[in-house]
Protein backbone atom coordinates (compact mmCIF):
# COMPACT_ATOMS: atom_id res chain seq x y z
CA UNK A 1 0.00 0.00 0.00
CA UNK A 2 1.49 3.27 -1.12
CA UNK A 3 0.31 6.80 -0.57
CA UNK A 4 1.14 9.59 1.84
CA UNK A 5 -0.36 10.42 5.21
CA UNK A 6 -2.09 13.77 5.49
CA UNK A 7 -4.32 15.88 7.69
CA UNK A 8 -7.17 18.23 6.96
CA UNK A 9 -6.55 21.81 8.05
CA UNK A 10 -9.96 21.79 9.79
CA UNK A 11 -8.52 19.52 12.46
CA UNK A 12 -6.67 22.63 13.62
CA UNK A 13 -8.85 25.57 12.58
CA UNK A 14 -11.25 26.94 9.99
CA UNK A 15 -9.30 30.19 9.85
CA UNK A 16 -6.99 29.71 6.86
CA UNK A 17 -5.21 33.05 7.09
CA UNK A 18 -1.93 34.56 8.22
CA UNK A 19 -0.17 33.01 11.17
CA UNK A 20 -3.04 30.60 11.84
CA UNK A 21 -2.51 28.84 8.52
CA UNK A 22 1.24 28.83 9.01
CA UNK A 23 0.90 27.37 12.51
CA UNK A 24 -1.37 24.59 11.21
CA UNK A 25 1.20 23.64 8.57
CA UNK A 26 4.07 23.68 11.07
CA UNK A 27 2.12 21.48 13.48
CA UNK A 28 1.25 19.00 10.74
CA UNK A 29 4.88 18.74 9.65
CA UNK A 30 6.16 18.43 13.22
CA UNK A 31 3.86 15.49 13.86
CA UNK A 32 5.04 13.74 10.70
CA UNK A 33 2.27 14.32 8.17
CA UNK A 34 3.40 14.65 4.58
CA UNK A 35 0.50 16.71 3.25
CA UNK A 36 -2.23 19.07 4.36
CA UNK A 37 -5.64 19.53 2.78
CA UNK A 38 -7.35 22.91 2.52
CA UNK A 39 -11.07 23.21 1.82
CA UNK A 40 -12.53 25.75 -0.61
CA UNK A 41 -16.20 26.70 -0.42
CA UNK A 42 -15.43 29.74 -2.57
CA UNK A 43 -12.20 29.36 -4.58
CA UNK A 44 -11.99 33.12 -5.11
CA UNK A 45 -11.63 33.57 -1.34
CA UNK A 46 -8.52 31.39 -1.06
CA UNK A 47 -5.32 33.37 -0.54
CA UNK A 48 -3.22 31.58 -3.15
CA UNK A 49 0.06 33.30 -2.31
CA UNK A 50 -0.31 32.63 1.41
CA UNK A 51 -1.21 29.00 0.79
CA UNK A 52 1.80 28.47 -1.44
CA UNK A 53 4.11 30.07 1.09
CA UNK A 54 2.97 28.36 4.31
CA UNK A 55 2.73 24.91 2.76
CA UNK A 56 6.14 25.22 1.12
CA UNK A 57 7.83 26.59 4.26
CA UNK A 58 6.55 23.62 6.26
CA UNK A 59 7.86 21.15 3.68
CA UNK A 60 4.39 19.72 3.05
CA UNK A 61 2.46 18.78 -0.06
CA UNK A 62 -0.94 20.38 -0.69
CA UNK A 63 -4.30 18.78 -1.40
CA UNK A 64 -7.36 20.86 -2.23
CA UNK A 65 -10.93 20.00 -1.30
CA UNK A 66 -14.10 21.80 -2.28
CA UNK A 67 -17.86 21.81 -1.81
CA UNK A 68 -20.26 23.61 -4.10
CA UNK A 69 -22.93 25.86 -2.61
CA UNK A 70 -26.67 25.90 -3.46
CA UNK A 71 -26.19 29.02 -5.61
CA UNK A 72 -23.43 27.29 -7.60
CA UNK A 73 -24.94 23.83 -8.08
CA UNK A 74 -23.95 21.99 -11.26
CA UNK A 75 -27.00 19.74 -10.94
CA UNK A 76 -29.49 22.63 -10.81
CA UNK A 77 -32.23 22.97 -13.43
CA UNK A 78 -31.58 26.71 -13.30
CA UNK A 79 -29.07 27.33 -16.09
CA UNK A 80 -27.41 30.28 -14.39
CA UNK A 81 -26.86 28.36 -11.16
CA UNK A 82 -25.52 25.33 -13.04
CA UNK A 83 -23.11 27.49 -15.06
CA UNK A 84 -21.90 29.17 -11.88
CA UNK A 85 -21.18 25.74 -10.42
CA UNK A 86 -19.22 24.72 -13.49
CA UNK A 87 -17.25 27.98 -13.39
CA UNK A 88 -16.51 27.45 -9.69
CA UNK A 89 -15.02 24.01 -10.29
CA UNK A 90 -13.06 25.34 -13.28
CA UNK A 91 -11.55 28.10 -11.14
CA UNK A 92 -10.66 25.56 -8.45
CA UNK A 93 -8.83 23.50 -11.05
CA UNK A 94 -6.85 26.56 -12.11
CA UNK A 95 -5.88 27.21 -8.49
CA UNK A 96 -4.75 23.59 -8.11
CA UNK A 97 -2.56 24.00 -11.16
CA UNK A 98 -1.12 27.27 -9.85
CA UNK A 99 -0.30 25.68 -6.49
CA UNK A 100 1.05 22.38 -7.81
CA UNK A 101 -1.73 20.36 -6.20
CA UNK A 102 -2.54 17.17 -8.11
CA UNK A 103 -6.32 17.51 -7.94
CA UNK A 104 -9.43 19.16 -6.59
CA UNK A 105 -11.87 16.78 -4.94
CA UNK A 106 -14.98 16.80 -2.79
CA UNK A 107 -18.61 17.66 -3.56
CA UNK A 108 -17.77 18.69 -7.11
CA UNK A 109 -21.02 17.48 -8.71
CA UNK A 110 -23.82 19.15 -6.70
CA UNK A 111 -24.24 21.36 -3.64
CA UNK A 112 -23.30 20.73 -0.03
CA UNK A 113 -26.94 20.88 0.99
CA UNK A 114 -29.85 18.86 2.31
CA UNK A 115 -32.04 18.15 -0.72
CA UNK A 116 -35.75 17.41 -0.39
CA UNK A 117 -36.07 15.03 -3.35
CA UNK A 118 -33.91 12.52 -5.22
CA UNK A 119 -31.87 13.51 -8.23
CA UNK A 120 -33.71 13.29 -11.54
CA UNK A 121 -32.41 11.66 -14.70
CA UNK A 122 -32.11 15.12 -16.21
CA UNK A 123 -29.96 16.30 -13.30
CA UNK A 124 -27.65 13.31 -13.65
CA UNK A 125 -27.34 13.94 -17.38
CA UNK A 126 -26.54 17.63 -16.79
CA UNK A 127 -23.85 16.76 -14.29
CA UNK A 128 -22.32 14.12 -16.56
CA UNK A 129 -22.16 16.66 -19.39
CA UNK A 130 -20.57 19.30 -17.13
CA UNK A 131 -18.04 16.84 -15.76
CA UNK A 132 -17.10 15.88 -19.31
CA UNK A 133 -16.27 19.52 -20.06
CA UNK A 134 -14.46 19.96 -16.75
CA UNK A 135 -12.53 16.75 -17.33
CA UNK A 136 -11.11 18.20 -20.52
CA UNK A 137 -10.15 21.40 -18.72
CA UNK A 138 -8.48 19.38 -15.96
CA UNK A 139 -6.46 17.54 -18.58
CA UNK A 140 -5.30 20.81 -20.11
CA UNK A 141 -4.16 22.00 -16.68
CA UNK A 142 -2.51 18.72 -15.72
CA UNK A 143 -4.75 18.11 -12.70
CA UNK A 144 -7.60 15.77 -11.79
CA UNK A 145 -11.12 15.98 -10.32
CA UNK A 146 -12.27 13.82 -7.43
CA UNK A 147 -15.91 12.97 -6.74
CA UNK A 148 -16.55 12.40 -3.03
CA UNK A 149 -19.66 10.37 -2.20
CA UNK A 150 -21.21 11.96 0.88
CA UNK A 151 -24.15 10.92 3.02
CA UNK A 152 -27.76 11.69 2.13
CA UNK A 153 -27.98 14.54 4.66
CA UNK A 154 -25.14 16.52 3.08
CA UNK A 155 -25.91 16.13 -0.62
CA UNK A 156 -27.63 13.90 -3.18
CA UNK A 157 -26.73 12.39 -6.56
CA UNK A 158 -23.55 10.69 -5.28
CA UNK A 159 -23.86 8.92 -1.94
CA UNK A 160 -21.97 5.69 -2.68
CA UNK A 161 -18.82 4.58 -4.47
CA UNK A 162 -20.95 2.84 -7.12
CA UNK A 163 -22.82 6.09 -7.84
CA UNK A 164 -19.56 7.98 -8.19
CA UNK A 165 -18.24 5.34 -10.59
CA UNK A 166 -21.44 5.43 -12.65
CA UNK A 167 -21.22 9.20 -12.99
CA UNK A 168 -17.57 9.00 -14.03
CA UNK A 169 -18.44 6.42 -16.68
CA UNK A 170 -21.40 8.51 -17.89
CA UNK A 171 -19.15 11.56 -18.30
CA UNK A 172 -16.48 9.64 -20.19
CA UNK A 173 -13.86 11.49 -18.15
CA UNK A 174 -10.28 10.26 -17.98
CA UNK A 175 -9.12 12.70 -15.30
CA UNK A 176 -11.82 11.81 -12.76
CA UNK A 177 -11.49 9.62 -9.67
CA UNK A 178 -13.40 8.58 -6.57
CA UNK A 179 -12.58 10.34 -3.32
CA UNK A 180 -13.56 8.02 -0.44
CA UNK A 181 -14.62 9.20 3.02
CA UNK A 182 -15.07 6.60 5.74
CA UNK A 183 -17.58 8.72 7.70
CA UNK A 184 -19.95 8.77 4.74
CA UNK A 185 -19.19 5.17 3.75
CA UNK A 186 -20.13 4.04 7.26
CA UNK A 187 -23.60 5.50 6.67
CA UNK A 188 -24.26 4.69 3.02
CA UNK A 189 -22.34 1.54 1.99
CA UNK A 190 -23.88 -1.88 2.59
CA UNK A 191 -20.59 -3.76 2.27
CA UNK A 192 -17.57 -1.44 2.35
CA UNK A 193 -14.99 -4.05 1.34
CA UNK A 194 -17.09 -5.18 -1.62
CA UNK A 195 -17.63 -1.58 -2.74
CA UNK A 196 -13.89 -0.96 -2.59
CA UNK A 197 -13.09 -4.01 -4.70
CA UNK A 198 -15.81 -3.24 -7.27
CA UNK A 199 -14.47 0.26 -7.79
CA UNK A 200 -10.75 -0.26 -7.14
CA UNK A 201 -9.49 1.14 -10.49
CA UNK A 202 -11.18 4.50 -9.82
CA UNK A 203 -10.17 5.02 -6.19
CA UNK A 204 -7.77 7.96 -5.89
CA UNK A 205 -7.97 9.57 -2.46
CA UNK A 206 -9.21 8.79 1.04
CA UNK A 207 -10.55 10.83 3.92
CA UNK A 208 -10.20 8.77 7.08
CA UNK A 209 -12.74 9.67 9.74
CA UNK A 210 -14.37 7.69 12.52
CA UNK A 211 -18.07 6.95 12.83
CA UNK A 212 -18.66 9.95 15.10
CA UNK A 213 -16.40 12.27 13.06
CA UNK A 214 -14.46 13.03 16.24
CA UNK A 215 -11.06 11.81 17.39
CA UNK A 216 -9.79 9.07 15.08
CA UNK A 217 -10.01 5.73 16.86
CA UNK A 218 -12.75 6.97 19.18
CA UNK A 219 -15.70 5.59 17.23
CA UNK A 220 -16.84 2.19 15.98
CA UNK A 221 -15.68 2.30 12.36
CA UNK A 222 -13.68 -0.86 11.53
CA UNK A 223 -10.43 0.77 10.49
CA UNK A 224 -8.40 -2.48 10.24
CA UNK A 225 -10.96 -4.00 7.87
CA UNK A 226 -11.01 -0.83 5.77
CA UNK A 227 -7.23 -0.64 5.43
CA UNK A 228 -7.09 -4.36 4.77
CA UNK A 229 -9.64 -4.07 1.97
CA UNK A 230 -7.68 -1.23 0.37
CA UNK A 231 -4.44 -3.21 0.60
CA UNK A 232 -5.98 -6.25 -1.06
CA UNK A 233 -7.56 -4.05 -3.74
CA UNK A 234 -4.17 -2.52 -4.58
CA UNK A 235 -4.98 1.03 -3.49
CA UNK A 236 -2.03 3.40 -3.88
CA UNK A 237 -3.59 6.76 -3.02
CA UNK A 238 -3.14 9.06 -0.04
CA UNK A 239 -4.87 8.99 3.35
CA UNK A 240 -5.95 12.23 5.00
CA UNK A 241 -7.44 12.50 8.48
CA UNK A 242 -10.65 14.51 8.51
CA UNK A 243 -11.98 14.96 12.03
CA UNK A 244 -13.84 17.81 13.67
CA UNK A 245 -14.27 19.41 17.07
CA UNK A 246 -16.72 22.27 17.65
CA UNK A 247 -14.14 23.73 20.05
CA UNK A 248 -11.90 24.85 17.18
CA UNK A 249 -14.40 25.58 14.39
CA UNK A 250 -16.70 28.54 13.75
CA UNK A 251 -20.49 28.58 13.91
CA UNK A 252 -21.07 28.31 10.15
CA UNK A 253 -19.15 25.07 9.76
CA UNK A 254 -20.38 23.65 13.07
CA UNK A 255 -23.95 24.18 11.90
CA UNK A 256 -23.25 22.93 8.39
CA UNK A 257 -22.05 19.51 9.54
CA UNK A 258 -24.25 19.39 12.69
CA UNK A 259 -21.18 19.27 14.88
CA UNK A 260 -22.63 19.80 18.35
CA UNK A 261 -19.97 18.15 20.50
CA UNK A 262 -16.44 19.17 21.46
CA UNK A 263 -14.38 16.17 20.41
CA UNK A 264 -11.18 17.76 21.73
CA UNK A 265 -9.74 21.04 22.91
CA UNK A 266 -6.12 20.33 21.95
CA UNK A 267 -5.84 20.05 18.17
CA UNK A 268 -2.15 19.20 18.19
CA UNK A 269 -2.72 16.21 20.49
CA UNK A 270 -5.73 15.07 18.45
CA UNK A 271 -3.66 15.30 15.27
CA UNK A 272 -0.74 13.45 16.82
CA UNK A 273 -2.95 10.59 17.95
CA UNK A 274 -4.62 10.45 14.55
CA UNK A 275 -1.22 10.20 12.88
CA UNK A 276 -0.33 7.24 15.10
CA UNK A 277 -3.61 5.53 14.17
CA UNK A 278 -3.03 6.05 10.44
CA UNK A 279 0.56 4.87 10.61
CA UNK A 280 -0.29 1.71 12.54
CA UNK A 281 -3.24 0.89 10.27
CA UNK A 282 -1.17 1.27 7.12
CA UNK A 283 1.71 -0.78 8.50
CA UNK A 284 -0.55 -3.55 9.74
CA UNK A 285 -2.38 -3.72 6.43
CA UNK A 286 0.92 -3.99 4.57
CA UNK A 287 1.97 -6.81 6.87
CA UNK A 288 -1.35 -8.59 6.57
CA UNK A 289 -2.22 -8.01 10.22
CA UNK A 290 -5.62 -7.04 11.63
CA UNK A 291 -4.51 -5.98 15.11
CA UNK A 292 -6.01 -2.86 16.69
Amino acid sequence: MGGKLGIHSLVFTDDWSGETAAASCRAAAEIGFELIEVLMFDPSALDVALTRRVVREAGLELRLGMALSPDADISSSDGAIARRGEETVARALEIASELGAPAVSGITYAAFSSYGAPATKDARARVAESLSLLDRRAGELGVRIGLEPVNRYESYLVNTLDEAAALIRASGGVNLFIHMDTFHMNIEEGDIAAAIHRNAPLLGYAHVADSNRGALGGGHFDLPAYFGALESAGYRGDFTVEAFSSRVLGEALVGGVRLWREAWDDSFEAARRAYDVLRVMRENARAGCRVW
